[in-house]
């Protein structure tokens, strides 16, 4: 969800327990981290992952997945996700050369914005795949709030790019691209080169008065100057919030888009939706919220959305999508919930409804927090036959500390889950 903040209106049947915000980063509260380079306790492991590794030790945050498709170490998978040390908000970078199957630290992110409990929040990593200014194809980028750690009142966010040209081992910063005045916040950015060559970048923005939140875009010709501001959804009802944007291109030219719409659907707080665009710029109409994602069982995916291309059958391969929660059509927890992925292999028609295949990652007790199967990602492994799944769990108990799980499964011949989840009852659950 996108939910640096509690949302107004957010009230949810009491089956899902959704927690709306991501109040412990937001407020600059978050549990104390381990040691990143201490190991987790032999045969340690919450109850609440059935299926899955821990990928590091020392908290962890939106993480997401790329395969290198340029250069020296094509084919190398590479994670990133936001973590907090010595009272500061990091970037760590992974590398995988085995398809997944482990990971090891490559590199890290220092931003100064981050440091002294300002904090660092809701980031991406993005290859280019092709030249951008001075930036060749193969050039990593990495983008995410900083100074998220304020109170409201006083917050200062903005969101940070910065610049890798060795596979992910060192960094340095290259632009900011937005700014927030005083208050408000700017959030989970997203990228995509357009046809014309641009680096396009999508962002959540909670700085109009006339708008909770609303999903905004901005261009630049080097990914250091940023200009032609422009919305790309919105709704009039205050309350609604479109964001979390996750982008990919077709092998057609054609540009596709997920993201939840927070606050529209009194049954799904915060409902997955998909668009299309035929030159990674202009999207249509802002007020249209697009064509909503179900699954073949009548399921609906719910928040946190993040999408990723793999090899298919058909012209356009294949889309597969994570996201948070799996909800009946009419409120309640779906039987796949927390142990199921969506695929397509049909890209270019979003309302047909795309099948459930098992998570390598299982979250038994998945009812909705600011940590457990929030923003989670999937790449697809070498051959485009399985799927790489990182996704966060607390470690032991809610309110702890916030871990990156991983696994490695089949996109098709395995069974989704099927069984009715039970309700966790005990305490804070």
């Amino acid at each position: 969800m996108s939910g640096r903040k509690v949302r107004a209106g957010s009230a949810i049947a009491l089956s899902l327990l959704m927690v709306t915000g991501f109040q412990q980063i937001a407020s600059g509260v978050e549990p104390p981290a381990a040691d990143p380079a201490s190991s987790p306790p032999p045969g340690a492991g919450p109850a609440d992952v059935e299926k899955g590794e821990m990928l590091r030790h020392g908290g962890s945050s939106y993480p997401r997945l790329v395969r290198l498709e340029h250069g020296p170490a094509k084919g190398r998978v590479l994670a990133s996700m936001t973590t907090y040390v010595d009272r500061a908000g990091r970037a760590v970078i992974y590398q995988s050369d085995d398809d997944g199957r482990s990971f090891q630290q490559a590199g890290e992110i220092r931003d100064p914005e981050g440091e002294n409990e300002k904090g660092m929040c809701c980031s991406t990593l993005y290859e280019l795949p092709q030249r951008v200014g001075d930036m060749p194809a193969g050039t990593l980028l990495w983008a995410g709030t900083a100074g998220i750690g304020a109170d409201a009142d006083v917050r200062e966010a903005s969101i940070r790019l910065w610049r890798s040209d060795d596979q992910g081992r060192t960094w340095r910063f290259l632009s900011t691209m937005v700014d927030a005045p005083r208050g408000p916040g700017v959030w989970e950015p997203e990228f995509t080169v357009s046809e014309n060559g641009d680096l396009v970048a999508f962002y959540s923005d909670d700085g109009d008065p006339k708008h909770d939140q609303k999903m905004v875009q901005v261009r630049s010709r080097d990914g250091v100057n940023w200009t032609d501001v422009k919305e790309t959804i919105k709704n009039d009802e205050f309350t609604v919030r479109p964001g979390m944007a996750g982008v990919r291109q077709l092998p057609d030219g054609t540009y596709v888009m997920v993201y939840e719409v927070c606050n529209y659907d009194p049954d799904h707080i915060c409902t997955v939706y998909m668009r299309k665009s035929e030159d990674g710029w202009d999207w249509g109409d802002p007020y249209d919220l697009g064509t909503e994602i179900t699954s073949d069982t009548g399921a609906q995916p719910l928040g946190t959305p993040t999408i990723a291309w793999a090899p298919g059958p058909g012209r356009n391969g294949r889309l597969l999508l994570a996201y948070q929660l799996l909800a009946l059509d009419r409120g309640g927890l779906a039987p796949g919930n927390g142990r199921t992925l969506l695929a397509t292999d049909d890209p270019a028609n979003p309302g047909k409804p795309w099948r459930e295949i098992p998570a390598p990652v299982n979250i038994k007790y998945n009812h909705g927090s600011t940590c457990r199967n929030f923003s989670p990602t999937v790449v697809p492994t070498e051959d485009g036959e399985s799927v790489i799944h990182v996704t966060t769990d607390f470690e032991k108990y809610i309110g702890g500390p916030c871990e990156a799980w991983f696994g490695v499964g089949p996109i098709d011949g395995g069974q989704a889950a099927q069984a009715p989840q039970q309700m966790d009852t005990r305490p804070g659950r």
